[in-house]
């Protein structure tokens, strides 16, 4: 099962108080139905890939409306297409709905007028807001969490609500800033996405949908993941530390090896005979290593300063190019 699918069940499993379904019934009609007129009459259909999804709305609607009649079924179009499951309801209430959710109203001349978004008096209450963002999220978001594929590719944090008008989701972006949730928008084969990648971001629209178990399970593996990623850039640094010794400890073997075959090392000032001496008695040793050899006697910084004069030097006598 994917993350969001868990995350969707999990949110339909609450119970909602009855003041806030109207508000969440708006929100999954808005970002999953879509308005029919045929012969004149007007009808609606609620779309979605999640069989739990539409019950879940089927169950709503008869909580608002009574025990109307309301049709689900299962539509499959092709076999490149996941199925879908679509509700209907009884005609004679889809204009009733959609008046009540403000998709449609009428004006003074009994004519009726559509609007992109619905009615949005709950826009005063915290807990209706919450409640139409998670309506909107059943309906038309997702969320992922980084996993790897076969192919080792790794995906990172990602949620997003896609929509068929700007208006709507700027709408959607206006009541998420009212919980310091700033989303991005962009433009999408003639669809509007809304997204956030920052996973804190992501945990706290989760925890707006009052998905606490997803929201838990998020956070867990985002802390392993982070502990995973913090060992991995220690092992690595690690690594080229041991890498640029080693690297140094070769050229300035073959710095010494110059010098011994044109000058001899005997020759040197004392300070770089006795750093040439000890490194040829330890040859794959790091500068500590060395230091403890020299009883400590000068600084990390002084032994690298005298292996660089020793290096500078070979250059000098033209038989080593410093590599």
């Amino acid at each position: 099962m994917s993350f969001s699918k868990s995350v969707k069940d999990e949110i339909i499993k609450k119970n909602v108080h009855k003041a806030e379904t109207r508000a969440l019934v708006q929100g999954l009609i808005l970002s999953a139905g879509s308005l029919v007129i045929s012969s004149g009459r007007l009808s609606f259909f609620v779309s979605n890939d999640s069989e739990n999804v539409i019950l879940y709305l089927k169950q709503k609607l008869n909580e608002l409306f009574g025990n109307i009649d309301i049709d689900v079924v299962q539509i499959v179009k092709n076999f490149k297409t996941k199925e879908r499951f679509e509700l209907s309801v009884q005609e004679d209430y889809n204009e009733t709905i959609l008046k009540e959710i403000g998709i449609i109203s009428f004006n003074k001349e009994g004519e009726m007028l559509f609007s992109e978004v619905c009615d949005r008096s709950f826009v005063a209450d915290e807990k209706k807001m919450q409640a139409f963002l998670t309506g909107v999220f059943l309906g038309s978001g997702s969320v992922s969490v980084p996993t790897e594929g076969a192919e080792k590719r790794k995906y990172g944090y990602h949620f997003e609500i896609v929509m068929s008008s700007k208006e709507q989701v700027d709408m959607i972006a206006e009541i998420l800033s009212n919980f310091d949730i700033f989303p991005k928008i962009v433009e999408r084969n003639e669809l509007y996405v809304l997204y956030l990648k920052n996973s804190e971001l992501i945990c706290d629209t989760l925890q707006l949908f009052g998905a606490n178990k997803s929201l838990l399970e998020l956070m867990s593996q985002k802390v392993t993941r982070d502990v995973n990623n913090n060992t991995n850039r220690q092992v690595n640094c690690i690594a080229a530390n041991i890498g640029k010794a080693v690297n140094a400890a070769v050229k300035q073997m073959r710095a010494i090896e110059v010098i011994q075959n044109t000058i001899g090392i005997e020759n040197l000032p004392e300070t770089l005979s006795e750093a040439a001496l000890a490194r040829i008695a330890n040859p794959e040793g790091s500068l500590k290593e060395l230091l403890m050899a020299l009883n400590n006697k000068i600084s990390k910084g002084a032994l690298a300063q005298r292996f660089d004069k020793i290096i500078k030097l070979a250059e000098e006598l033209g038989e080593n190019d410093g590599k």
